[in-house]
């Protein structure tokens, strides 16, 4: 679940209460969990008292997760909304969201610079992703390569979700919850990418600098020799920002020449929170640098 906590009424007035902190405080009773997932939706106008309590739990538990309230009520013109799979708005009542996790794109990537297979021990899970050329990494091929592999992965990725929800509804609809719903409810369906910024890192790396695979007696890559300085991402610098972009749109464009389960819309997060570490631990050594088993950026 996402709790959403705090925001303000068009008229100014906060909806901050008693129990509004209550929420805040079951963090420090708790203390680490993945749940509940508290997300402060955060004003200008929002009681002192209120923002110095979120700012003291932010910086004792780094649990707290915050959504401009201002904005969103601008844009989405309405502030009777929540927030579900951590970031994602939903008019109350109106909408509702089939949870599709995170896709793994490092891995993707390393799918593309190993001929479709896994980079632990070699295994042919991808068939028909061609061979590199020996030496650095050519960024052009790299990319022709990740385009292949990033639509497969969004070909299996979307009919997972589609099968997940399928028997999800099938073997346990949640009827108490959807009575609160409208009869005429509009779906989404929340696709994510897990470690953005390896991805726009390591093609910036094969671009920029020089990037030496060094493969074991199988030919898979297991570590990089990295030759020279490149643009990273989260500088404000166009070089790498323009990368990341590149890959979103074009992974997001894959996943919606698949159907969805219910006419879902398709929707695109760019996180990795919660899941940072156990991504990290199961994706081999990424051509930015990052060695195998490093947690991605959270």
């Amino acid at each position: 679940m996402t709790e959403a906590i705090g925001g303000v009424f068009k008229d100014g007035k906060s909806k901050v209460t008693k129990t509004s902190f209550r929420f805040l405080q079951t963090l420090y009773n708790l203390g680490p969990s993945p749940e509940p997932n508290l997300t402060v939706l955060r004003s200008e106008k929002l009681p002192q008292g209120f923002k110095d309590f979120c700012a003291k739990v932010s910086i004792d538990t780094s649990s707290i997760q915050y959504e401009n309230d201002d904005l969103m009520t601008c844009v989405r013109g309405g502030d009777d909304y929540g927030i579900s799979c951590c970031v994602s708005y939903q008019d109350l009542g109106k909408r509702i969201q089939h949870f599709g996790a995170r896709c793994n794109m490092p891995k993707t990537l390393l799918l593309a610079l190993n001929e479709g297979r896994e980079e632990d021990q070699g295994k042919l899970v991808m068939p028909g992703v061609e061979k590199l050329s020996d030496g650095p990494l050519n960024y052009d091929e790299v990319m022709r390569n990740f385009k292949k592999t990033m639509a497969e992965t969004a070909r299996v990725y979307a009919k997972a979700m589609y099968i997940i929800h399928y028997m999800h509804d099938k073997y346990y609809y949640e009827r108490a919850q959807m009575a609160f719903v409208d009869s005429d409810y509009g779906v989404d369906i929340a696709y994510g990418i897990a470690g953005i910024s390896i991805i726009a890192d390591s093609l910036s790396a094969i671009k920029y600098a020089k990037v030496t695979p060094l493969r074991d007696e199988n030919g898979i890559a297991k570590d990089f020799q990295i030759e020279g300085d490149f643009p990273t991402y989260g500088n404000d610098d166009n070089r790498v920002d323009s990368i990341a972009q590149e890959i979103v749109k074009a992974f997001s464009e894959e996943l919606k020449k698949h159907a969805t389960y219910k006419n879902a819309n398709p929707t695109l997060s760019i996180l990795t929170i919660t899941s940072n570490v156990m991504y990290g631990k199961h994706t081999g050594a990424t051509p930015d640098g990052r060695k195998a088993g490093e947690p991605f950026a959270p």
